[in-house]
C-alpha cells in the first residue's frame, strides 16, 4: 500500500487548530448481539466472556462475548421473565423471575446448559426484580405482592422457601439492590419511595421520598457511599444512605422513563438507560452529565458493566443487545479526542507489525495493524459524531487536509467487506474517497501569536503561534512591571501552525533561575523575524 502524503505528525499539528475537542472519556458502540425475537429485559455477566440475557417471553440466552455467538438458548417455562441474577459466590447458576396472570415464578438454571434446577415458592404475585448479596448465595426478590423476600439458596434443592419477608411498601416492588458489604438492602416501588432495610432482621431503616412516579431501579456505588434511584418521572436521584432527608443531586436530561442504573466498578461513572432510547453517563460525585449513547432504536431496559468496567452491555426494546467500549481505547493519537485523525493514524501503519512506537494503532492488540483496528476506530468516530452532532466536527472539517489515494481507500473497504463489516462502517470508510488534497492550506496566510492554554494556569502553559514563512522564533516572558522573566529561544522554524502540545512553545512557569514564579498577570511576546506580538496571561495558584 502507498504511503500517506502527509505524515501523522503534520496532521496532528493541523487538526488541533480545526477540530473542536471531543473528550475520549465516553463509550462507543462496538457490536450488536441479535437473537432475541422481542424486547430484551435483563442481562447479567457470568464472567467477562459470557453474558446471560432474557427477552419478552421466557427464553434464556447465553452469549459468548468474544465471538458474539450464542452458547445456548432455552425455554424455561410458560412465564414472562422480568429479571435474572447470577451469584458471585457460584457463577454457574442463574436465577430468573417473573410471572403470568398474577402467578409468581422464580427458577434456577445451570448456565452451561440452561436446564432448570429448581424454583422458589413464597411470593403471591409476579416477581419483578432479583439481587444476590455480594459473595453469597443469599437472594433478595421484589414482587407485585408489595413484599421483598430473602432466600438462602441451596442449589441441590428442588424447592426453596424464603427465610424472611420485608413489608412496608404500599405498591409493587420494582427494584432491589444490596450494598457492597451486604449489610443493607435498598428497594424501589411503584409507591414512589425508596426504602432501606436491615436484611438480617427485616427492619425498614429509612424511607427516601422525592420521586413523583414509580421507582424503577436502584443501584449502589462500589464503595457503598452513594445510592442512585431511577424513576418514571424521568429523573435519577443520588442519595447519601447515612443522610436520607433529601437527595444529593437530581439528574435530569432523559426525556422518558429511566429504567435501569449501573455504577462503573472502578471509575466515577453512573450509567442510566431510558425509554427515550438513550444511555447517559454521569459523574456521580458531581452530578455532571458526561456523555449520551444513542445507537438503540427502542427503550433501553437493562444495562450492566463487566468486572473491570471495560465493557458496558445494554438490552433494549429494539430486540438487540449492544456492547460499548471506552473511547480512550481508540484514542490512537493520544490527544484526548477521537476523530478521523485516529482513523488516519491506523491507516498510516496499515499492515505493519505493532512495534512499540506504533503500538497505539494496534487497537485490538493482536500484534498487527489491520482492517480490524481500522473498523473499531471508524465505529468510534461514527458513534461520536452521531451522539453529539452539534459539537462534533463534520467529516469535511476533519478531512480537508488529508492526502491519500483512492486505491488505498478501496483496499480498506475491500478488506472490511472480506471480514463482514457492517454497512455503517463501510459508509464511514467510503467518505475518504471524496477527501481531496489541499496542501496549500497547510501554510497560514499570516504570522500570528495565539492565546496560551490553559489560562489561567498553574504551573505550566503552552503558547501557540503560526508562521507564514520560515523564520527565527523567540518568545519572551515579562512581568507586569516589564521585567524580563524568561526567554524561550525556539530557533529557526518552518512555516506552519504550532498549536498542539507537541508543537506549541512550552513554559514551565519558572524564571531563568529555575524558580517557580508567583501568581499574577504576565505578558508573552512572540518575535518571528520582523513580526512582533504580545498577549496577556495569568498564573493563578
Amino acid at each position: 500500500m502507498k504511503k500517506l502524503s502527509l505524515s501523522i505528525l503534520t496532521l496532528l499539528s493541523i487538526f488541533t487548530i480545526t477540530l473542536p475537542f471531543a473528550a475520549a472519556e465516553g463509550y462507543f458502540h462496538t457490536r450488536t448481539l441479535s437473537g432475541h425475537k422481542y424486547s430484551v429485559y435483563a442481562v447479567a455477566f457470568k464472567d467477562d466472556s459470557t453474558l446471560i440475557s432474557v427477552g419478552t417471553g421466557s427464553v434464556l440466552h447465553s452469549w459468548n462475548l468474544d465471538t458474539g455467538a450464542q452458547h445456548w438458548q432455552t425455554e424455561v417455562g410458560l412465564f414472562l421473565i422480568s429479571d435474572i441474577a447470577i451469584s458471585s459466590h457460584d457463577s454457574r447458576f442463574v436465577v430468573y423471575a417473573g410471572g403470568l396472570f398474577f402467578r409468581p415464578y422464580i427458577g434456577m438454571s445451570y448456565t452451561d446448559d440452561g436446564d432448570i434446577r429448581g424454583y422458589l415458592i413464597g411470593h403471591t404475585n409476579t416477581v419483578n426484580t432479583l439481587s444476590f448479596k455480594p459473595g453469597s448465595s443469599t437472594l433478595a426478590s421484589g414482587s407485585d405482592d408489595d413484599t421483598i423476600r430473602i432466600w438462602d439458596l441451596t442449589w441441590d434443592a428442588w424447592k426453596s422457601r424464603p427465610v424472611r419477608t420485608l413489608r412496608g411498601h404500599t405498591n409493587n416492588v420494582e427494584a432491589v439492590a444490596w450494598n457492597p458489604d451486604g449489610t443493607m438492602l435498598a428497594s424501589g416501588s411503584r409507591d414512589r419511595t425508596v426504602r432501606l432495610w436491615n436484611p438480617d432482621n427485616g427492619t425498614n431503616t429509612a424511607v427516601l421520598r422525592g420521586h413523583t412516579n414509580t421507582v424503577r431501579s436502584v443501584a449502589w456505588s462500589p464503595d457503598g457511599t452513594l445510592l442512585a434511584s431511577a424513576s418514571s418521572d424521568d429523573t435519577i436521584r443520588l442519595w447519601d444512605p447515612t443522610d436520607t432527608d433529601s437527595p444529593l443531586y437530581i439528574l435530569e436530561g432523559h426525556t422518558g422513563n429511566v429504567n435501569t442504573l449501573a455504577f462503573h466498578p472502578t471509575e466515577a461513572i453512573l450509567a442510566s438507560g431510558s425509554s427515550d432510547n438513550t444511555i447517559r453517563l454521569w459523574n456521580p460525585t458531581t452530578g455532571a452529565h458526561k456523555a449520551t449513547l444513542t445507537e438503540h432504536t427502542g427503550a433501553v431496559n437493562t444495562i450492566a458493566w463487566n468486572a473491570d468496567g471495560t465493557l458496558l452491555v445494554s438490552g433494549s426494546s429494539d430486540d438487540t443487545i449492544r456492547l460499548w467500549e471506552p473511547l480512550a481505547a481508540v484514542d490512537v493519537t493520544g490527544d484526548g479526542s477521537v476523530t478521523y485523525l485516529d482513523i488516519m493514524a491506523v491507516a498510516a501503519n496499515y499492515g505493519k507489525a505493532a512495534t512499540d512506537d506504533i503500538a497505539n494503532a494496534d487497537v485490538n492488540k493482536d500484534g498487527i495493524i489491520n482492517i480490524e483496528d481500522l473498523i473499531v476506530v471508524a465505529k468510534a468516530v461514527d458513534s461520536q459524531t452521531t451522539a453529539d452532532s452539534q459539537a462534533a466536527p463534520t467529516f469535511a472539517q476533519q478531512s480537508r487536509y488529508l492526502s491519500f489515494t483512492a486505491e488505498e481507500v478501496q483496499q480498506w473497504i475491500q478488506d472490511a467487506r472480506d471480514i463482514g463489516a457492517d454497512a455503517q462502517t463501510i459508509a464511514v470508510l467510503k467518505q475518504f474517497l471524496t477527501a481531496g488534497t489541499q496542501v496549500a492550506q497547510l501554510t497560514p496566510e499570516k504570522t500570528a501569536l495565539l492565546a496560551n492554554y490553559p489560562n489561567p494556569f498553574n504551573p505550566e502553559t503552552w503558547i501557540p503561534y503560526q508562521l507564514a514563512q520560515p523564520t527565527e522564533v523567540t518568545i519572551f516572558i515579562h512581568a507586569i512591571d516589564g521585567a524580563l522573566v524568561r526567554t524561550l529561544p525556539l530557533g529557526e522554524m518552518p512555516a506552519g501552525v504550532y498549536q498542539s502540545r507537541s508543537r506549541a512553545a512550552y513554559w514551565d512557569g519558572k524564571n531563568a533561575h529555575g524558580e517557580q514564579i508567583a501568581s499574577g498577570v504576565y505578558f508573552y511576546t512572540l518575535k518571528a523575524g520582523q513580526f512582533t506580538a504580545t498577549r496577556k496571561m495569568l498564573i493563578q495558584k
